[in-house]
């Protein structure tokens, strides 16, 4: 199989040491699959100790659980910026939702595929999955929180579906089955269509 090119080791900041560590995982899953993840293999890859990706992440299960979160970090981007100045309306929120969690998806690469497999095999980063989903629901929801009768009863599960519709679509998109623009204008559509029942009106 393809082998991820080992690089030089050199004195990094912790925090910097864990980006290149994550970034070389993602090369790993992309060249070899699951099985080609240990910590062994990791430490080898970034030319450092074992110790050193121990240290970073304790078990396999925690690499993963490092991976799944770093994936899931798009609002890290200016999207919450752009949410406070955009208008108040459903389909200038679901435009810039859709933007940024395809924009991310892009930036996880196809290996978010082989990571979410990995995951759902693994216990202790299955269950961290399903909070990292949580998440996204809650953020997808607090997003439009402004637009939305806030005392609607159907709005969590609601979100919760709207994430999982909008993973299904980036991993089209990682795929290269749909473009990132046909990617965004689906979500976009999908999250006016699914919201616009539930609207704010001037009254509540």
């Amino acid at each position: 199989m393809p082998q991820a090119v080992p690089v030089k080791s050199k004195r990094l900041s912790k925090a910097a040491r864990r980006r290149q560590l994550l970034d070389v995982a993602k090369t790993l899953l992309e060249s070899g699959g699951a099985n080609a993840l240990t910590l062994a293999e990791l430490a080898e890859q970034a030319g450092v100790s074992k110790p050193i990706a121990y240290d970073h992440f304790g078990t396999r299960s925690g690499l993963l659980i490092a991976m799944l979160e770093d994936t899931s970090l798009y609002y890290e981007s200016d999207a919450e910026a752009k949410i406070a100045k955009a208008p108040e309306t459903i389909p200038a929120i679901s435009e810039i939702v859709a933007t940024a969690y395809v924009q991310c998806a892009i930036a996880a690469g196809p290996a978010v595929t082989v990571l979410a497999a990995a995951a759902e095999a693994d216990a202790d980063a299955r269950m961290a999955g399903r909070v990292i989903q949580r998440n996204h629901a809650e953020n997808f929801q607090r997003a439009f929180a402004p637009v939305l009768n806030a005392n609607h009863d159907r709005l969590q599960p609601l979100f919760r579906s709207l994430v999982a519709a909008a993973n299904a679509i980036c991993d089209d998109r990682t795929h290269n089955k749909i473009s990132s623009k046909l990617a965004i204008e689906t979500l976009t559509h999908l999250l006016v269509t699914s919201l616009t029942p539930f609207a704010r009106t001037p009254d509540k």
